[in-house]
Order: structure tokens, then sequence, then C-alpha cells
């Protein structure tokens, strides 16, 4: 039986019905190719500094590609190596290979904000991620506060040793967290700076966050100080590696208060053994789940969830925050109960 709903309705001359049918034909073809754009998959570009911090490999990257294999699309995954030059090859690769998005974390804030450009001439939207790049156009920022960060060290720092010759181990300059956790432990630092208890006998960045110059810096502290150091404040592990050993060769391992960002493997060991006091953790895991969501947003075009906002120096931007806590022996069981992907229990014995 023939449906006569579709035949020309009574006043609609054959030469307009046929011009109807191919508007509507035009149309559906229309939505079909428009269906096929919404559908088409998704691909994300997501660049790390390095390897050297175990959390960028085995936290943030594992996560980020967990996270984008369940919301259905393909993740890119470049590690710069710490070079600047590497990681603008690199966002040219990935901008020639037409990915959607780009999760940029910059090796160099200052030289990343022509990468965000670059990006967005291409048309290619970027969200920065874990350092601040300055007066960037990007569509989000997924990061820590490090002042926060920076602040709690300090005041834990100050709570174990209120008085005191004080050596602040900052990162490398170029790195926005650097910056802001220097800005941390000197806002807690300054009041008992100027009331003469504490005094900062050592302040410097130290480029890569070097292991190497951490302990420089300690090392050269200790001599001119006579051995006389109540705390080192160093902003990531690896410079509290360096502290450490400075420390232990004049006998001083454990007897000052040591802090470290990140609570890496091998720091876990060294709070367990009293050489380390302290170490800043956070939830990486969330950091690069949180900043695969964002990505899948930001490419299909919807509102990106986000805690507030932060201001780069162009614009606010919408900031999705990464949780930290302090961690110390005393709670080292009971974070590592709360992050099994990170803290190995067995091995800490707990």
């Amino acid at each position: 039986m023939i449906d006569k709903s579709y035949w020309p309705q009574a006043g609609v001359t054959r030469q307009n019905f046929l011009r109807m049918a191919t508007v509507s034909l035009a149309a559906l073809a229309c939505g079909i190719r428009g269906a096929s754009a919404t559908t088409k998959p998704i691909k994300v570009g997501f660049i790390v500094p390095d390897y050297a911090e175990l959390r960028w490999k085995n936290a943030d990257q594992a996560f980020f590609e967990q996270a984008a294999a369940k919301l259905g699309f393909t993740a890119l995954v470049q590690v710069s190596n710490d070079s600047e030059s590497q990681q603008t090859s690199q966002v040219e690769n990935l901008l020639t290979l037409g990915v959607d998005v780009l999760v940029l974390t910059p090796v160099n804030v200052n030289a990343a904000t022509a990468l965000v450009h670059k990006a967005n001439l291409a048309s290619v939207p970027v969200i920065n991620y874990n350092f601040l790049i300055p007066k960037a156009n990007v569509a989000a920022f997924v990061g820590r506060d490090a002042v926060e960060i920076g602040e709690k060290i300090a005041t834990s720092a100050v709570t174990a040793k209120p008085k005191g010759n004080y050596i602040l181990c900052f990162g490398d300059q170029g790195a926005s967290v650097a910056v802001d956790t220097a800005k941390g432990n000197l806002n807690v630092l300054q009041p008992l700076v100027q009331s003469g208890a504490v005094k900062i006998v050592s302040q410097q960045y130290n480029k890569s966050w070097s292991t190497a110059s951490a302990r420089a810096q300690v090392e050269n502290a200790l001599t001119k100080n006579g051995n006389d150091i109540a705390a080192v404040l160093c902003s990531n592990d690896m410079m509290a590696y360096g502290a450490i050993q400075a420390l232990q060769a004049q006998g001083l391992g454990g007897k000052v208060f040591v802090s470290g960002v990140d609570c890496e493997p091998r720091a876990q060991e060294l709070l367990q053994q009293g050489l380390l006091s302290v170490s800043n953790f956070s939830a990486f895991d969330q950091m690069g789940m949180r900043a695969a969501q964002a990505a899948q947003q930001v490419a299909t075009g919807a509102a990106v969830t986000a805690e507030g906002t932060v201001n780069n120096g162009l614009k606010d931007v919408p900031w999705i925050k990464g949780p930290n806590v302090n961690v110390t022996k005393s709670n080292l069981a009971e974070t590592a109960a709360a992050y099994p992907w990170w803290f190995d229990k067995k091995k800490l014995g707990l």
C-alpha cells in the first residue's frame, strides 16, 4: 500500500513539490554530515615535560590515558625531555596530526606562550597543565594551588623549628609552580624573619629542579654557617634528595627539618627513616583524569567543569584544582591507603 501522506497536497504544484523534496534531501544530507562530524573520533595531544620525576609517566600520563580510553578519544602523548626546542617540535607535530585539543605541560612557561599562540592560529584549543602559562589564550588550567602548598610546607617547618637558620631550595624559575611555591614559603616565613626568629641564610632557584644543584646549595650554606641549620625547604623531592645527601655528609641526617613535594617512592622511604620530615602530595591521578574530561568538554563545545578561575595575565581561566596534603611519617599509612596506585604499602611494610 502506498502512503499518500507523501503525495502533493492540494494547492501544491508538482514543481514546488519537487523543490521542497530537493530542500529536504539537502537538509537530510547536512544532518548526516553533522552527525558524522559529532561522532568523528576526537584526538587529544598531551605533552609532559620529562620522565625524571616519576609522577609524569606513572600518574599524570597513566590516568590521562586511562580516562581517554573510557571517554572514547585518542590520546597522543609526548614527553619533552625537559627541552624547549623538542617541545616546540612536538607541538608543531601534533598540530600537523590534526589534534582537536592540546593539553600542554610547559617546559618553560614563558616560552610556552608562543606555543599556545601557534595552536590558536591552527584553531586548536589548549588546556594548560600543571605550570601556569602567562598571558596565554587557553581554554582551562589544570593544576595545584602551589602557593597553598608552599604555605603548608613552611607552616610544618616553623611548627617543628620555630627558630634558626633556614635554607630555601626553590625549583626551576621557568615554572610557575616553583615561583608560587616560593611565594607560599615566604608568606609564612617573612613575619618570623622580621621578628628575628628565623634567618634565611640561602635561597635560590635551581634549574631543572636539579638534585645536584640543591646539594651544592646546601653544602655551601652549611660551610658558610658552620653547619648551624635548622631547616631546609625544598620545592620537590628530587632537590630534597640532594639536601639530605649534603646533610648526611656532615652527620646531620635526621637532625635538620627537610621538606619535599610529590611524595615519590624514594621520599616515602626517607619519611619512614626520619631523614625527610614532610613531603606534600598532590592527587595526580585526579589531575590526569580531569584533564581528559576537560579535553572532551572543550572538543565537544561543552562548558569546562572547574572549581574557580585563575588570572594568567591575559584573562580569567577556568581552574581545575588538584587537591594536596602534607605527608609525614605519622600519616603515611593513612595516605597510602587512600592512594594505593602511588604508595606501595607492602614495600613500605604498612
